[in-house]
């Protein structure tokens, strides 16, 4: 007798409920194996210790006869020919006594559960769930760096004289020296001007997020870039200083050399 045909819905229906999908850390050729492999070990764990739990409260008994309470099978021939069948029956009866399920209460099986493995109804539910959370995240990404530049531009251009000046050092210590501790403390901190210094550094490191949020806001690229020269001319003039500073001390060196060779 010919099978009834299904139509494509109860094929798709079929299809999404019994089929079955490992993902890609998970082999489907190893699924088997692995299973198998699950099975006996629960089968043998679970073996183990109801042997335990018998040879602990029945101790007296041969093993003879805590293998026929176990199994509750007749006992083997050469038990009936050591002892008494009427007595072997009576050791029998009374661990089956002492057997209850309350005393087996502690000795249970585990449940063995099936990892890596989903029906493919369940794959396309995940797959469509993960489209749909991917739906605006460039556009949230792009936001989030270009507020983070536009925040960072508008702090440093609003910083005048001996402040500047420090937050120029501190950005010079961060982005040419690459100070570790400078790093760290920037990263632990919330500060306004501490983002600002952050920026910076990802600027210096050619990070592509905030070199795309400037490309895309080609006004703070000039903010940054004036910001830069005034940033430049305050390092110059420390440059100077230093210079200047050991200039004299070595006109002093020299003098004093000269007086002592007289």
């Amino acid at each position: 007798m010919a099978k009834e045909r299904k139509s494509p819905q109860e094929k798709k229906h079929l299809e999404y409920t019994k089929d079955h999908f490992t993902f890609g850390w998970h082999s489907s050729r190893m699924f088997p194996k692995t299973w198998r492999l699950k099975k006996t070990r629960v089968n043998r764990e679970y073996r183990r210790k109801s042997e335990q739990l018998l040879a602990r409260t029945k101790s007296g008994i041969p093993a003879d006869v805590r293998d026929v309470a176990l199994k509750g099978a007749s006992p083997p021939v050469t038990c009936t020919l050591s002892r008494d069948i009427n007595g072997l029956r009576g050791d029998v009866e009374l661990v089956a006594d002492d057997f209850t399920a309350a005393r087996f209460r502690s000795v249970v099986r585990k449940r063995l559960r099936k990892t890596g493995t989903v029906t493919v109804g369940e794959k396309v539910k995940r797959k469509l769930e993960r489209r749909q959370d991917a739906v605006g995240r460039n556009v949230q990404r792009r936001q989030h760096y270009d507020g983070a530049a536009t925040s960072a531009i508008s702090t440093l251009r609003l910083l005048d004289g001996e402040k500047l000046a420090e937050v120029v050092r501190h950005a010079d210590l961060l982005c040419g020296a690459r100070n570790a501790e400078e790093l760290k403390r920037v990263l632990q901190s919330s500060d306004p001007i501490d983002r600002a210094l952050h920026f910076l550094y990802r600027i210096a490191s050619g990070s592509a997020f905030e070199l795309d949020a400037l490309r895309r806001k080609p006004e703070l690229v000039r903010e940054l870039a004036t910001w830069m020269e005034r940033a430049n001319r305050i390092l110059n003039r420390d440059k100077r200083a230093v210079e200047r500073k050991v200039d004299q001390k070595r006109a002093t060196q020299k003098k004093l050399k000269t007086l002592r060779s007289r």
